[in-house]
């Protein structure tokens, strides 16, 4: 009788847990998983530079910056029979660098080795017009990296380093922002955070 009761008073004790007063479901309280901020499925891997010389390309993003090689190699592209009338293989290198992540934020240089007069063909100024891209570096070390950058072959410097706020609900963050232009063309930020009270 006294295991029945026991048994009985187990059913009972069980039920209240699963369910609150006069019957009604308690809810679980939900998991880190499921209290976890949502991530966006999507990632950006890599912008590519169509570039006129990879040599004098990674002088700058590789040499200079500190981009480490990740891929280099020599494709052809048969279907890009648009590019300013070329036929034939297309026979370009390819070559992917990485900053501090090899899936994200990769920078990849194209040179197309059959090139034409348009490929050969002095780059426009920077002129910050629908079109034109701003990539934009954060470095820890930009006391020495701007020189080093600046120093690159077909650089061109925009900006010296100098203090920018930009606003936010928390306060000003405050960043050393200088600007560059590659010997292709491609306008170049190079930035280091000083304070940002977002992060505080």
């Amino acid at each position: 009788m006294k295991r029945f009761l026991t048994g009985a008073l187990g059913a009972a004790l069980l039920a209240a847990c699963a369910t609150g007063p006069v019957g009604q479901s308690v809810t679980a309280s939900p998991t880190p998983a499921e209290t976890a901020p949502q991530v966006n499925p999507l990632d950006l891997r890599r912008t590519t530079l169509i570039v006129r010389d990879m040599e004098s390309s990674l002088a700058l993003y590789r040499d200079a910056l500190g981009m480490t090689v990740e891929y280099d190699q020599e494709l052809t592209s048969p279907g890009l029979t648009g590019r300013h009338g070329a036929d034939g293989k297309n026979r370009s290198r390819l070559v992917l660098l990485k900053a501090n992540d090899s899936f994200i934020g990769m920078l990849g240089l194209w040179q197309f080795l059959d090139q034409t007069d348009k490929d050969l063909a002095e780059p426009d100024a920077a002129d910050f017009t629908p079109g034109e891209i701003v990539l934009l570096f954060n470095s820890k070390t930009l006391d020495t990296t701007f020189p080093a950058a600046a120093a690159a072959p077909g650089v061109t410097v925009i900006g010296e380093p100098h203090e920018r706020r930009y606003p936010s609900e928390a306060g000003d963050i405050v960043v050393n922002v200088s600007m560059l232009v590659d010997n292709d063309g491609h306008t170049v930020e190079l930035n280091q955070l000083v304070s940002d009270p977002r992060q505080n």
